[in-house]
C-alpha cells in the first residue's frame, strides 16, 4: 500500500508514478510491471493547469474536466468512460448529483451523500465499464471533503486525468452546497503500470526523477 500526500494534483501524479515505477518488477503476472493499492490525500485539487509531461494534451484534459460537470462538447471528449460517468451522475430521472446535493444540505450529516457509478446490468464484461465506482462527500467546518474510490487506474496514461476529472466535480459540488473546497481523497485498489508501456514509462520516469530526456 502506498500513501501519497500532496499539495496539488500534479505533485500527486508525479509522486505516485515515481513510487510505482521504483517498486516495479515484483508482480506475479505479465500484464502489470507495477501494481499497488494507493491512497491519495490532496490539499489543493485545482484543475487550472496540468503537468506537461503527462501523456495527454492540456486541451483534452481541460475538456474532460469541463464535460464531467457540464456535459458540453461530448463528441470531442477522448475518454469514453468519462461520458458514462457524467450521464450516470447527472441524468434524470433520479439524478444522483441532485440527491447528493439534497443530502449534503441537511442540517445533520448523512452517510449516503454518495454516487454509485457501477451498473451490474450493463458493466459486467463490458469493455468501457467504469473504473471509478463510488463518489462520497461530507461537509466539515464549512469545507466539503470529497472521496473517490476506483478499482483501478493506469498511472502512466490515465491517473492524472482521473484525479483531475473528479476533482473538477468536487469543486463544482462545493459550489452547489455553499462550502469551501476541502481535502480531496482518492483510493485506487489497483494503480498500475503496464508491461506494454514499459519503455515509454521508463523514459517518463527518467524525466520526472532525474530531469533526463531520452
Amino acid at each position: 500500500m502506498i500513501n501519497i500526500k500532496a499539495h496539488n494534483l500534479n505533485e500527486a501524479w508525479r509522486k505516485a508514478f515515481i513510487t510505482l515505477f521504483e517498486m516495479g518488477g515484483k508482480t506475479d503476472n505479465q500484464k502489470y510491471f507495477s501494481d499497488e493499492l494507493i491512497v491519495f490525500e490532496i490539499e489543493d485539487n485545482d484543475t487550472s493547469s496540468f503537468d506537461p509531461l503527462f501523456p495527454m494534451s492540456q486541451e483534452d484534459l481541460a475538456l474532460i474536466c469541463d464535460f464531467i460537470v457540464t456535459g458540453k462538447n461530448e463528441e470531442a471528449v477522448v475518454h469514453e468512460t468519462t461520458k458514462i460517468y457524467h450521464h450516470r451522475m447527472f441524468d434524470e430521472p433520479r439524478s444522483q448529483v441532485e440527491y447528493m446535493v439534497k443530502v449534503l444540505n441537511y442540517d445533520e450529516p448523512m452517510g449516503d451523500a454518495q454516487i454509485s457509478l457501477w451498473d451490474k446490468h450493463l458493466d459486467q464484461d463490458f469493455f468501457y465499464s467504469p473504473c471509478t465506482l463510488v463518489l462520497w462527500a461530507r461537509r466539515k467546518h464549512g469545507y466539503l471533503e470529497f472521496h473517490t474510490h476506483s478499482h483501478s487506474s493506469d498511472a502512466y496514461k490515465k491517473l492524472l486525468m482521473n484525479l483531475a476529472e473528479f476533482s473538477s466535480f468536487h469543486r463544482y459540488l462545493s459550489g452547489r452546497v455553499d462550502s469551501k473546497v476541502g481535502t480531496y481523497y482518492h483510493i485506487i485498489d489497483s494503480c498500475h503500470i503496464h508491461f506494454e508501456d514499459y519503455d515509454k514509462a521508463l523514459a517518463l520516469y527518467q524525466q520526472l526523477r532525474f530531469g533526463e530526456s531520452q
